[in-house]
């Protein structure tokens, strides 16, 4: 068998302008285009040089892909048109492999399949993944999840970019839905397999049914009492749903260290096991020399699983003890300051610039709205028809941004807001309208409350009463509706992608839903430096710690400006004083204060 050929050497920036110069079948605009696409790249490692920069495909086309439009200083379509033009340049050059030409679907089959999505369901992931497989003439019956690493495969060559596996997951999802949803529909669960070199847990099915049946036990007391006994310990202390699978995952972490330290599963049947001694030293030390030798949040939330697990299974006295000191080495020291990467994006977010355009987003994003609704005519004459669904969907994304800088509440908690219930329009009008939102937060059940007034009421009004009339279920109480369900809010994952997607658009920073919780914490203490019970009042915490970090940071940063002021203010007392007790020969004719100094003598 011949050996591949190697593959071609990686240009320079400015290599690649030589050689779109010489591809003279191209329009001179086109080979512009195109060296203009190599120039952005080098725009982003902080304008180097073409000559020292290097399109090696793994880096360039991850780079592009994470920039934004506004950070360059370019529109979004012209950021389009350069990423498009350096996939192109690197399949010219045989760094990427050659697309496949998009054809119809000649195969019935698959034909019938793609009809019958869902017209409002949007699955372009899924849609490629089937044209890619009739295009190859595999049958929709004999799909697997060797067909999806095809697909993932052949992405990477062809495309490039950190995203691919995003993606086959996506393709894997919906794919499932749509077997959940549609008669017909071929019932085959597409799965991933883990990444070379990265170790996985077993699933829960690789193990006993004795040791299944436990963990639904255990999982049901998590979620409250399961005999109703107000005396039973845990009762009354329900966990979140995130809290309860933040335990599904630790306790399949340490199932799984059990197994690597030489207990096979078939033999894994009781989960009391996980709470003796000796066996929790034995896997946590096993995870904590994974994990690097130190404490880590992973760690912690396995040394939490465990102490819920005492607590289900009773375990007390002396062997209880011993739990609680193994545990506690497990666990990360609590953090005095904000983290580094949180300081970094305070201080991104406080300048004037981007605090500015975060502040005006809700309305510039409710004016979008309005001209999706109604169409428009460009100043080229080209019409953009009404696009209701579109205008409700960018009117949600203006109250949600509104709501999280004035109350900066979590995502779940965002999405899951009730009309009539956390959310009350008190008076409705054109002149000045008001609304009530008062919130019970689900990780620490503190309420939280604000008033709206003004523009951010305005902004609720307008949505409530001419755009989610537009938009799917439209009677249900949901502030944001799910597009596919009346009984179900808005999807968190989608909903905070897409704020997060418009804030990158528009300001230029890469900022999560609960990024807004630093940067109000931040607003308030920056205005008033010991204003801790604001903080814990606003963003809902039952305890003063998370509120005394930012607290430490501004009172440190404000502390150092303040004698820096000090200094300053005093030199300039004192400067003339300093000098006249200077000798003659110790006096610089350069320096400001000596003609001062002589002509006070």
């Amino acid at each position: 068998m011949k050996n591949p050929p190697p593959p071609p050497p990686v240009p320079t920036a400015a290599q690649a302008i030589e050689a779109i110069a010489s591809w003279g079948e191209l329009s001179e605009p086109r080979r512009k285009s195109l060296s203009t696409a190599v120039r952005t790249f080098c725009r982003l490692g902080g304008k180097k040089a073409p000559e020292i920069t290097r399109l090696d495909p793994a880096r360039c086309l991850a780079a592009m892909d994470a920039a934004t439009p506004t950070a360059l200083g370019v529109s979004p379509s012209t950021l389009g048109n350069a990423r498009s033009g350096l996939r192109y340049i690197l399949r010219r050059l045989g760094l990427l492999a050659p697309v496949r030409v998009r054809e119809a679907v000649t195969d019935p089959r698959w034909a019938t399949l793609i009809e019958s999505l869902p017209k409002r369901f949007h699955p372009h992931r899924l849609r490629a993944f089937m044209e890619f497989c009739a295009a190859r003439d595999i049958a929709s019956d004999a799909i697997s999840s060797e067909t999806l690493v095809l697909y993932l495969e052949n992405r990477v060559a062809t495309r490039g970019g950190d995203s691919n596996r995003s993606d086959a997951h996506q393709v894997a999802r919906q794919w499932r839905r749509m077997g959940q949803t549609l008669e017909g529909w071929p019932t085959t669960l597409l799965t991933l397999p883990p990444i070379e070199g990265r170790p996985s847990a077993l699933p829960f099915s690789a193990y006993p049914a004795s040791l299944q049946e436990g963990a639904g036990r255990y999982f049901d007391w998590c979620a409250g009492s399961p005999d109703g006994d107000p005396f039973d310990e845990g009762a009354g202390n329900a966990l979140a749903p995130a809290s309860i699978e933040s335990r599904r995952k630790g306790l399949r972490l340490l199932l799984w260290g059990l197994v690597e330290t030489g207990t096979p599963a078939a033999m894994i049947s009781q989960l009391e096991a996980l709470t003796q001694f000796d066996v929790a030293r034995q896997t946590l030390a096993w995870h904590r020399k994974r994990l690097g030798a130190k404490p880590t949040a992973g760690l912690a939330t396995m040394a939490d699983t465990v102490q819920s697990l005492a607590a289900f299974f009773r375990i007390d006295g002396p062997e209880r003890e011993r739990l609680r000191r193994l545990l506690g080495a497990c666990r990360p020291k609590r953090q005095k300051e904000i983290p580094e990467d949180k300081a970094v994006l305070i201080d991104r977010l406080s300048n004037d610039r981007t605090l500015g355009v975060l502040l005006i987003l809700p309305g510039l994003l409710m004016a979008k709205a309005r001209q999706m609704r109604d169409g428009s005519v460009s100043q080229k004459n080209v019409c953009s028809p009404p696009k209701p669904m579109e205008a409700c969907w960018t009117a949600a994304l203006a109250v949600a941004i509104q709501i999280e800088l004035l109350l900066p509440i979590r995502l779940h908690d965002l999405a899951s807001l009730k009309l009539d219930e956390e959310v009350r329009l008190t008076q409705v009008g054109r002149r000045a309208p008001q609304a009530h939102l008062r919130v019970a937060a689900s990780k620490s059940g503190q309420t939280v409350e604000t008033e709206l007034t003004g523009e951010p009421a305005a902004v609720l009004q307008e949505y409530l009463l001419e755009f989610r009339p537009l938009g799917p279920h439209p009677e249900t109480s949901w502030l944001f509706p799910n597009r596919d369900s009346a009984d179900l809010p808005r999807s968190k994952a989608g909903f905070g992608a897409a704020i997060a997607g418009a804030i990158e658009k528009y300001v230029g920073e890469t900022m999560t839903t609960h990024d807004f919780r630093i940067l109000v914490a931040t607003i308030i203490i920056q205005e008033n430096p010991h204003a801790i019970e604001d903080i814990r009042a606003v963003l809902g915490h039952a305890g003063y710690e998370i509120a005394a970090r930012h607290y430490r940071r501004n009172n440190r940063l404000g502390a150092a400006k303040r004698l820096s002021d000090n200094i300053n203010r005093i030199k300039k007392r004192t400067a003339l004083v300093a000098a006249a007790a200077l000798p003659p020969s110790a006096l610089n004719a350069n320096w400001p204060g000596a003609n001062r100094s002589r002509g006070r003598k």
